[in-house]
């Protein structure tokens, strides 16, 4: 999911603050590290809203 969010265009720190944690949590969970539920969610839940809003972007270019 982190990787996705990164080809998406968003940082570590773009993410760690829209999911409400540490860069360094970001960098730790991009390189394997398990991260804590609520985290997890945030970052599911970013990426969701972020590959929504890339599909609407295409479609709009498409009309």
């Amino acid at each position: 999911m982190l990787n996705r969010l990164f080809q998406l265009g968003l940082s570590q720190t773009e993410v760690a603050e829209r999911c409400g944690t540490t860069q360094a949590t970001i960098s730790r969970a991009a390189n394997g590290t398990m991260v804590g539920y609520s985290t997890g969610k945030a970052i599911e839940c970013l990426l969701s809203d972020r590959e929504e809003s890339a599909r609407r972007s295409q479609l709009q270019a498409a009309v």
